[in-house]
């Protein structure tokens, strides 16, 4: 996992790049080239021909740089749009695009987490949603560290009822509509808490009611 900063440059569109680099092995190939044929010819080892033919080519080559040159330069006078700098300071957890790959525009490059900003969705049935006000402390309980908890807290309360998404489990039988509640984490500082990773949660709806009487 990379972690990145807002606004740090994530990746470069450098199709010009790649050509000068390109231009410049050719050009180096070209010249070595023709310094030994060269050789050859002013020793009247070949024919005037194919001298000419790779003199042509070194000319060629040359003028390629060049050209590869003045793209280059152009492009920097644009560079804004050949850098892609990241919106948010997160984590990349997913690199969607490879370094040297084509891609077309509004193609997503990476997959960019802010792990301070993590929260989890779960579906309560009617009537226990309707006992959640937006503000209750919750506990979040990962699979991945079952004596472990985090605190949160109900930052959202879905307005209208759905079916129960299919990749949801619950211990009892499944109901078919259900509210979304949407648990904000305070705290992951520990980055142990990752997007995707399976919890149970627990919503504290009496004010009054502590977590030390709670037993999991």
């Amino acid at each position: 996992l990379a972690v990145v900063h807002s606004k740090q440059r994530v990746a470069l569109l450098g199709a010009a790049e790649a050509r000068l680099k390109e231009a410049t092995s050719s050009l180096s190939l070209a010249k070595s080239e023709f310094e030994r044929y060269e050789r050859l010819f002013k020793a009247n080892a070949i024919a005037k021909m194919k001298y000419d033919r790779i003199e042509n080519r070194y000319v060629q080559a040359k003028e390629n740089l060049v050209a590869a040159h003045r793209e280059v330069d152009k492009m920097s006078a644009d560079v804004e749009d050949t850098n892609i700098v990241a919106p948010i300071s997160g984590t990349i957890v997913t690199k969607i695009v490879r370094t040297g790959e084509v891609v077309a525009e509004g193609t997503p490059l990476a997959t960019l987490v802010n792990m301070d900003d993590l929260y989890l969705k779960v579906f309560l049935t009617t009537d226990r949603a309707g006992k959640v006000s937006l503000g209750d402390e919750a506990m979040i309980y990962p699979d991945a560290f079952p004596r472990e908890k985090f605190e949160a807290f109900v930052q959202k309360v879905g307005q209208k009822a759905e079916f129960t998404p299919k990749n949801v489990e619950t211990k009892s039988q499944r109901a078919k509509l259900v509210f979304e509640i949407k648990l904000q984490v305070k705290d992951n500082k520990s980055r142990k808490l990752k997007p995707g990773m399976p919890c149970d949660a627990v919503i504290k709806i009496n004010k009054k009611a502590s977590w030390r009487s709670f037993r999991r």
